[in-house]
């Protein structure tokens, strides 16, 4: 009996050493991607990136919310840059699937910076000064008014299906708009007081605490998760595989399926047949067809007849 105990006491340990950090303990499970600034016209703003630093205080406003799993964006880029993937700009559903599958998430946060203006300004030439201090740090502006509007969508990486599209407006203003402190880039650049002190950083972060507020977890559900596909791989060309599984099986590009091989060994105690299978491998739908369709072999590998089981 001591020896159970120990040995349930040891698999409950592995099991929350196993548990991935990325997430907390409830709520849906959320990525939040870099928010394009695709249509921008200004570039007063030196080296700030409006996208990153919206994502990232967005993704802080919303794990410490504590309504959401909050996938870490330091790991988000660096998935999506190990399988070449954009970590910004618009998202189409066959991208939304593959992004979600690849980092674990049910939903993409994301969206489009539509707006950051100088909206108002009495004082000190804008131009000249801020002219002088181009990428590094802004100062100087006097009574400034800066406007950001921003576009946002809520996309289910399971069906591709946007589940939740606002946008917001925020505006700001003071005696400067220092941009002091921030290193662009990277995830993470903008969660500093350095930058989160600065007027610009006042203003994103209000913004994100707004769009924090609005993101609902009960509008997030558009319907069942998609359910589970399973076939077989009929051939094997290189490092593609056909399957006997196509579009009459709800079977779409972008899917991906684990690769299954699967052992039958005798139980010598009752003489039944005992069957046990193990992943061996990772494919990617790139075709398909009414009956069948083709894959391409990401990780580990692949063989005739050996089952497939999608994620």
């Amino acid at each position: 009996m001591r020896h159970a105990f120990v040995r349930l006491a040891a698999g409950l340990a592995l099991a929350a050493l196993a548990t991935p950090p990325a997430f907390a303990a409830s709520g849906p499970a959320v990525a939040v991607l870099n928010f394009s600034t695709q249509g921008l016209t200004g570039d007063w703003w030196g080296n700030f990136e409006p996208g990153v630093a919206v994502s990232d205080l967005l993704t802080d406003q919303l794990v410490n919310g504590g309504k959401f799993n909050v996938l870490d964006r330091t790991h988000l880029g660096s998935v999506l840059q190990e399988h070449q993937l954009s970590t910004s700009g618009e998202v189409s559903p066959a991208s939304a699937i593959q992004t979600g599958q690849l980092v674990g998430a049910r939903y993409l946060i994301t969206g489009n910076v539509l707006q950051l203006d100088k909206t108002g300004q009495s004082g000190g030439t804008a131009g000249g000064i801020i002219g002088g201090f181009a990428g590094g740090v802004i100062g100087g502006v006097n009574n400034t008014r800066v406007t950001i509007k921003v576009a946002v969508r809520v996309i289910d990486s399971q069906t591709g299906q946007i589940v939740q599209s606002f946008a917001d407006e925020e505006t700001k203003s003071n005696t400067s708009i220092g941009f002091g402190g921030f290193g662009g880039g990277g995830f993470g650049s903008y969660s500093n007081s350095n930058f989160e002190n600065s007027t610009m950083g006042h203003l994103v972060t209000d913004e994100a605490q707004k769009i924090a507020a609005d993101l609902d977890p009960s509008k997030f559900s558009s319907g069942p998760a998609l359910p589970s596909l399973s076939g077989r791989i009929i051939e094997v060309d290189g490092a593609d595989a056909i399957l006997n599984i196509g579009k009459a099986r709800g079977i779409t590009v972008g899917q991906y399926f684990d690769v299954i091989r699967s052992h039958s060994i005798k139980d010598p105690d009752s003489g039944k047949m005992l069957t046990t299978s193990e992943p061996i491998g990772k494919i990617q739908i790139t075709s398909v067809s009414a009956d069948t369709s083709v894959g391409h072999r990401i990780s580990g590998s692949i063989a005739v007849a050996a089952k497939v089981q999608s994620e």
